[in-house]
């Protein structure tokens, strides 16, 4: 299975998210891609509403380390797990301590979510290494700092994906984020040691994250 994986991040409006669903039609995607939209936590149940008829999946940007109780602004796994079959963790932005991760982790699959673990170096993947997982390679030297981005070469994202695989092995669902865009997509879709992209500002325009869809069913 390919996934190609939205992460909205706190970018959206109600309106914004009636606007991308009314822009978007997922008819076309072949039952090979897994497309997962990552909304806002408070936008899940629309998201999830209006796309329930499609092939389309939904993917919470976190979880509660904490099970059911007295956790007061908290949402738990238990809970997401309801409208979502999987669940971002370890982001980068989230400058989360590896403990928390594997915590997150270990609670997701207890739920029977699916985990898509972050990482930005290959050395915390031993440590975070489960069956069931998903990993996303948030590359460093290729996410936006600050909102510039600096497009590495193709040969670098191979050489650091091949580096990945060797921790990693053959068998483990591995992604790509870093400045996903229709413009490298195609480069991206061609590596066959990837299973599919995180896409994040890309997939904010229904026609951009469209488009790059498609580039990936044509690879």
């Amino acid at each position: 299975m390919k996934y190609i994986i939205a992460n909205w991040k706190t970018n959206m409006t109600l309106d914004d998210v009636v606007s991308w669903i009314s822009g978007f039609d997922p008819s076309f995607i072949p039952p090979k891609i897994q497309v997962v939209i990552a909304p806002s936590l408070i936008h899940i149940f629309p998201v999830a509403d209006a796309l329930k008829k499609t092939s389309v999946l939904i993917a919470s940007q976190d979880v509660s380390i904490e099970d059911k109780g007295n956790h007061t602004g908290e949402t738990a796994a238990f809970q997401i797990k309801e409208l979502c079959k999987f669940s971002i963790v370890g982001h980068s932005e989230r400058k989360e301590d590896t403990k928390v991760v594997i915590k997150k982790i270990d609670i997701c699959l207890s739920n029977g979510i699916t985990p898509i673990v972050c990482f930005t170096e290959p050395e915390s993947l031993s440590t975070y290494k489960r069956p069931g997982l998903i990993y996303a390679w948030e590359d460093p030297n290729n996410i936006s700092q600050g909102g510039v981005y600096r497009e590495k070469s193709q040969e670098e994202i191979i050489d650091g994906v091949g580096k990945i695989r060797m921790i990693l092995g053959e068998n483990e669902s591995l992604l790509y984020g870093g400045s996903v865009n229709k413009q490298n997509i195609a480069g991206l879709a061609a590596m066959k040691e990837l299973d599919g992209v995180l896409v994040g500002n890309a997939s904010l325009d229904p026609k951009h994250f469209t488009e790059i869809i498609r580039s990936y069913i044509h690879m």
